[in-house]
């Protein structure tokens, strides 16, 4: 199951889901409207879904841990 990094909807199969590839992880989206939001704001969404699944931002780095 994934995740809609721009709405938060869970997609329950990414088959046939719009995607895109960014810094070697695949992103899946609920419609090509937020392919299209994610890739005029890549890093501020990326910054944003690694901040939802407990990632610590501390020196510019991303540390793995539980918020």
């Amino acid at each position: 199951m994934h995740v809609d990094p721009i709405c938060g909807k869970q997609l329950p199969d990414s088959e046939g889901a719009p995607s895109v590839e960014y810094r070697r992880r695949r992103y899946y989206f609920c419609s090509p409207t937020c392919r299209a939001a994610f890739l005029k704001r890549t890093e501020r969404a990326r910054i944003r879904e690694l901040a939802r699944v407990g990632a610590l931002l501390s020196d510019g780095k991303v540390r793995w841990g539980l918020a």
